[in-house]
């Protein structure tokens, strides 16, 4: 098998109709796929084989799009990041995956892995796609340049690796999750064919980076239907409504803060957009915030899906089933999955009882790159522990509580920062807000909130408060409240408490 077949199925079937939609280039699929054989076929004279490692450092583009499935189509190892990483985060990835050849964008990006291109010893050549006078790298127009629009793909074996996508390494160094060609194509059918609910008439927009493992749901589920992809180098709300309305948008999937963006635009100047081909709104990555799903709805005339998954999970292993979903829950298990609550013990949590996500299913990841040993604390039995507390209703659906790791106790009682979370966005001053646990010499820990407010809005600390007493036990109500003008975020929009603890 070989992932690259979500394309070239289409290829027969509807060869004419659109795959990649961009601002400035628009491919059908049997352009595309003509585009994908030329990087392949350019990349085997740059000397990549099967199993090489081959990195790629670009914006959600028509660029990113070829450059991956043309590596996936002989066999090679993509390894994308994100181009807003500094020069040390890029070295480490290209020596941990041994990275022999980056296709990246010129200019900062350029001037990023020039900086380290002596502790790179294993990195054969740099391509780059844009304008770029270095004479240390050749550019992505030259290396297709003359190349055969004919390749075959390599055949390659189920559990064989396609990807090793980096983790956020919010403790630690990176972790390479090495993700396979089943992995991803067993995962791009479920999204495709039961979570979106989409067809190869529909055109999908998101704006999370490619290089985030959102591509497996925002582009290859939609790609596996023949539904075409609309690329957006750079998540802005007033960008993304537009591109929904001009190109006749029918899905759309981001993280939470997206959403909240795209309704403060909209709602300055509805009269702008017409979003009547919008009908499906997906969101994963955080936990929405319940308050705001009626608003996406109501505001937007959609259908609202909501998401469970990680890196390791190859993106989706629960969902929300249109129409029948449960506001707050992360939904049901895909049919595919095994997803169960798990006590301190490792035993089947009770209905109703917290404990840590487990899951088991066909997108469940090889291991860490290099990492024998944080390979089998993840993997378990061949289930992987997530790390992330949530419990199961009586009718099954599941709820994220939090992160294992962000629950605080507060004077011996358990405080997840979701719940405050939730209380502070009914507040109607609150646009965002982040809940973390700081030391106390009484309590051992406290719960103190970040809040960023709406435009034109006004709230103090002791109205905060106030409002939190009025609706939730002593123990959870923040203590400490502070009101950042933005709350920071990694690239794909999740809001870092890392960066707010300090």
């Amino acid at each position: 098998m070989n992932l690259s077949q979500i394309v070239e199925k289409h290829v027969e079937r509807i060869p004419n109709s659109f795959a990649v939609i961009s601002e400035t280039t628009k491919y059908t699929w049997k352009e595309f796929n003509h585009q994908v054989n030329k990087m392949g076929n350019a990349l085997k004279k740059l000397g990549v084989s099967k199993g090489d490692r081959v990195a790629i450092c670009l914006p959600n583009s028509p660029e990113y799009l070829v450059t991956y499935f043309g590596i996936v189509k002989i066999g090679a190892i993509a390894v994308p990041f994100n181009v807003m990483f500094k020069s040390t985060e890029i070295k480490y990835i290209l020596n941990n995956s041994e990275a022999k050849l980056l296709i990246g964008l010129a200019g900062e990006t350029m001037n990023k892995v020039l900086e380290i291109r002596d502790q790179t010893p294993l990195l054969e050549k740099v391509v780059l796609v844009g304008e770029s006078s270095s004479k240390d790298a050749i550019t992505y127009q030259q290396i297709l340049e003359g190349e055969s629009a004919e390749l075959n793909q390599v055949d390659c074996a189920p559990d064989d690796i396609v990807t090793i996508l980096y983790t956020s390494g919010t403790t630690g160094q990176p972790k390479g999750a090495m993700l396979t060609h089943s992995n991803f194509y067993d995962n791009a059918e479920l999204n495709g064919c039961y979570v979106l609910m989409i067809s190869d008439q529909d055109r999908f927009l998101t704006g999370t980076p490619f290089c985030h493992i959102f591509f497996v749901l925002a582009v290859l589920g939609p790609m596996y239907k023949g539904a075409a992809i609309i690329t957006m180098p750079r998540f802005f709300p007033d960008k993304a409504l537009e591109l929904i309305s001009e190109h006749q948008g029918t899905h759309f999937a981001g993280v939470p803060t997206m959403y909240i963006y795209m309704l403060q635009t909209y709602l300055e100047n509805p009269e702008k957009y017409n979003l009547k081909a919008w009908r499906f709104a997906q969101a994963a990555g955080a936990a929405m915030p319940a308050e705001y799903i009626p608003k996406i709805v109501d505001t937007f005339g959609v259908g609202f899906c909501e998401c469970y998954g990680s890196t390791e999970t190859s993106a989706t292993c629960t969902y929300g089933r249109l129409e029948h979903g449960k506001a707050g829950s992360i939904g049901l298990p895909a049919d595919t999955w095994k997803v169960i609550i798990t006590d301190k013990d490792n035993n089947p949590a009770v209905h109703g009882e917290v404990g840590e996500i487990v899951v088991k299913g066909p997108g469940l990841f090889k291991g860490y790159w290099k990492m024998p040993e944080a390979t089998s604390e993840a993997l378990v039995d061949g289930w992987f522990h997530t790390g992330d507390l949530g419990m199961v209703d009586e009718d099954g659906y599941l709820y994220i509580v939090d992160r294992k790791k962000d629950m605080l106790i507060c004077g011996g009682y358990n405080v997840y920062p979701r719940e405050v979370e939730e209380v502070l966005y009914t507040h109607p001053a609150v646009l965002e807000a982040a809940v973390i646990g700081v030391k106390d010499d009484v309590k051992g820990e406290i719960p103190k909130s970040f809040i960023t407010l709406r435009p034109g809005c006004k709230a103090d600390e002791a109205e905060i408060i106030a409002f939190c007493k009025e609706r939730m036990a002593a123990y959870k109500v923040p203590r400490l409240v502070e009101f950042p003008l933005e709350l920071p975020k990694n690239a794909t929009g999740k809001i870092l408490k890392r960066v707010l603890a300090g």
